[in-house]
């Protein structure tokens, strides 16, 4: 058309697949330039009008998109409801909300409804409303698996952790190659405190994905949590052969694999080296062991026993100045950008596990 010199021209339906395009695409500009193109070509189109509702919600005015939700006014339509109900429960009118749902027919329809809602509202910050949902939906559609997956989460953020054990174990029983499921499963187990059973949880998942980052980490530090420094040092060894951009991250907690393993030549050595970071600084101080270090050191350790012991007090003035501490151990942003990791052993991110949950 450009090359013939006269007007682009899309019908709506062509108009429609661009705009599903950018959306899958998260490419918003792309998106709001075809919407522009649409609405010009096809003002009454309903499909378009609906795709216009949402640049209303990328943005955040609810409220202005609720309106233009009910000036469309096609109730039937599976999407605009969609929108429709995310828009009443953001702007805590749930009653209304509710009443939509419940007066819609239980069929796929409304299986899809509530498998698109509840993700999207606990994405922005609606859990507990996200949570009441999943539970009434799993009673109406409990095959369904992509709402036993958001039911297994909200049990764990909910800290019904043998629940969610229970759930995620179904998830298994439906899908026994998928790594996340046997993932979760390691996590839960993890944060249960049953290690040696998290650990068969990360053999499994690694026999579907050998290459996953996650399962590999947390699979060492349940190792070093059990007890088993030797295969603990092992696997962070092979870790930092084969992935050089989380070795900042790794080496400190390695360092303490070493002082557990009564290794204290290489945790001289390792922290030789990584002495004056505040992580490495921070996560030394956690470690009130260094009683232990000076009674089974001997005399040709001694200057080991001494350095180490500058590190503890040097760690703990650290504190004392309230330099803060990594408190996670690993971080949502992580997941997606596939930055290095931080792995201090003292509990899960929220923000991780729902990533984790959520990465389709």
């Amino acid at each position: 058309m450009h090359e013939k010199g006269v007007e682009v021209y899309f019908d709506a339906d062509e108009i429609i697949r661009l705009l599903e395009y950018f959306e899958d695409e998260n490419d918003f500009e792309g998106f709001t330039q075809v919407l522009e193109l649409g609405l010009k070509l096809h003002p009454e189109n309903t499909g378009i009008k609906i795709k216009e509702c949402k640049v209303y919600i990328y943005r955040e005015k609810y409220a202005e998109a609720l309106e233009r939700i009910k000036s469309i006014g096609d109730d039937d339509d599976p999407e605009l409801l969609l929108l429709k109900v995310q828009c009443l429960y953001v702007m805590d009118l749930h009653h209304e909300a509710d009443a939509l749902l419940n007066q819609h027919p239980v069929d796929e329809e409304l299986r899809i409804i509530y498998e698109d809602l509840t993700p999207i509202l606990s994405e922005i910050g609606k859990d507990e409303v996200a949570f009441k949902l999943v539970k009434h939906a799993i009673q109406l559609f409990p095959d369904s698996v992509i709402l036993k997956e958001e039911y297994c989460y909200h049990e764990e953020m909910a800290g019904d952790l043998q629940h969610a054990l229970q759930i995620c174990r179904e998830l298994i029983d439906i899908n026994p190659y998928s790594t996340d499921y046997w993932y979760i499963q390691g996590r839960l187990l993890s944060n249960l405190g049953q290690y040696e059973e998290a650990i068969h949880s990360f053999d499994f998942a690694l026999t579907c994905d050998e290459d996953d980052i996650e399962v590999r980490l947390l699979r060492a530090y349940c190792l070093f949590m059990n007890e088993n420094y030797e295969k603990a040092i092992e696997a962070y060894l092979d870790l930092l052969s084969d992935k050089k951009d989380i070795t900042d991250h790794i080496e400190p907690i390695l360092a303490e694999c070493y002082l557990k393993a009564d290794d204290f030549e290489r945790a001289y050595t390792l922290f030789n080296k990584l002495l004056g970071k505040p992580e490495v600084l921070s996560q030394v101080a956690r470690y009130n062991i260094h009683h232990r270090i000076f009674s089974q050191t001997d005399e040709h350790n001694n200057k080991v026993a001494e350095y180490l012991n500058k590190m503890f007090f040097a760690a703990g003035k650290m504190q004392e100045n309230e330099q803060t501490s990594d408190n996670h151990f690993l971080h949502a942003q992580d997941i997606r950008s596939q930055k290095p990791f931080l792995l201090p052993p003292d509990g899960l991110s929220e923000e991780f596990i729902k990533n984790r949950h959520h990465l389709n």
